[in-house]
């Protein structure tokens, strides 16, 4: 039981060690293994308790508020890509307005 909670702790530290470096492929390996080693525990009460006591709860926060700061990241570089598709989709159909000469009147 310790050995499951002290390898708990160890995937949670390296979870965090990945989101500060912004290496962001491995998280969801390391958040499943995390949920592999709940799901195997028989007594999941006493996991916790041994949990709680070795400091879990702040680390958790910790992924919580990393995750969360990287979710906001992406959201503005998908907005911002998304405006940057749509001024160059004007000026393409804008420039192509200017050069059809059979639009125009003479």
């Amino acid at each position: 039981m310790i050995q499951k909670s002290k390898l708990y702790k160890d995937i949670s530290i390296k979870i965090i060690d990945n989101l500060n470096k912004g290496e962001l492929d491995n998280i969801d390996r390391l958040l499943y293994e995390r949920q592999v080693l709940l799901e195997e525990e028989n007594s999941i009460s006493e996991l916790k308790k041994i949990l709680i006591n070795d400091g879990i709860l702040d680390i958790d926060k910790n992924i919580h508020k990393l995750l969360s700061e990287n979710i906001d990241r992406v959201k503005c570089e998908i907005r911002e890509h998304k405006k940057s598709e749509r001024v160059n989709s004007s000026y393409i159909n804008f420039n192509k307005e200017k050069l059809n000469i059979f639009n125009q009147k003479v």
